[in-house]
């Protein structure tokens, strides 16, 4: 079984057999040209088939995704495969004769986390990924909710600081995009300096650092709140490259401690178990819910 977790920055890939990872990769997403993005996917599959034996596809993508008939809606930055359908696209384009399914990248971490990871207890739960930009899973009854028009859990379109920034979303003020952002203002640093989430972490012991830091968590914090206060989950879990670090839960903790009404709320905050390749995880128990069906 193949899966693919497609973000705005990277591919990663997965061959997996019975639940053990064979073999993974990554590369650099093409977001401007549909027929480079698709054959990276052809290609890897190829790829992999001549590895072993291939029984099913599960791609894991971001934005609104139209689950039944394999549309990307809206793929966000991923703008050239807008409205197409990956799934008729992939079908053409291989000799495979296996089915191929695909769900909004924060579902399919949900999925992985339910199955196999820091949800596998719990049923009612909200997982929201901080990445490129931010996803939002909303696990209900042991499904993922989608929505009539599959656009439920879109966390990252949320208006949360609407005084100073009217028309800034939570994509551009609590993904990790939107720390790197800070960070470089912070610093004075021009937009081409290349650093990531993780290296910003790792430079807790600077206390314009930390102070950085805790200005993106307040972000976070309200996310998490207005998301608990509007569901009542049992946990929120974190997903996403930053969710790797032990410190995060910290900072996102005591952003929440200055709300006057979280102790009314208050729920767990964990992170995911597969953190960063909850979707690429996700994506193979999508596979193997659908054949289960």
């Amino acid at each position: 079984m193949i899966s693919f977790d497609v973000g705005g920055t990277f591919v990663k890939y997965g061959l997996f057999d019975q639940s053990n990872i064979v073999k993974k990769g990554k590369y650099k997403t093409e977001r401007n040209d549909k027929e480079i993005f698709l054959s990276g996917l052809v290609s890897r599959i190829e790829e992999l088939d001549e590895v072993m034996p291939i029984s099913g596809i599960g791609l894991s993508f971001p934005g609104f995704i139209d689950t039944d008939n394999g549309v990307p809606i809206l793929a966000g930055a991923i703008t050239s495969i807008n409205g197409i359908s990956i799934v008729d696209e992939l079908k053409r384009r291989i000799s495979l004769d296996c089915p191929i399914y695909i769900d909004n990248d924060a579902n399919c971490a949900a999925l992985a986390e339910k199955y196999d990871g820091a949800a596998v207890e719990n049923h009612d739960f909200i997982l929201i990924t901080l990445g490129t930009g931010v996803g939002g899973a909303i696990y209900h009854y042991n499904q993922t909710i989608k929505g009539h028009s599959y656009r439920a859990g879109e966390l990252g379109m949320m208006l949360i600081d609407y005084g100073r920034s009217p028309n800034k979303t939570l994509h551009e003020l609590a993904s990790t995009s939107a720390l790197i952002n800070l960070y470089k203002e912070k610093n004075k640093l021009s937009p081409e300096d290349e650093i990531s989430g993780e290296e910003i972490f790792a430079k807790t012991n600077d206390p314009k650092v930390n102070e950085v830091i805790r200005e993106w968590s307040k972000y976070v914090g309200i996310t998490i709140f207005n998301s608990v206060v509007l569901l009542n989950p049992e946990k929120v879990l974190i997903g996403g490259g930053v969710s790797q670090n032990s410190t995060l839960i910290s900072y996102i903790k005591e952003a929440l401690s200055t709300i006057p009404h979280w102790k009314d709320f208050m729920v767990p905050i964990e992170t995911c178990k597969h953190h960063n390749d909850s979707g690429l995880w996700g994506a193979y128990y999508l596979v193997e819910q659908q054949q289960l069906k």
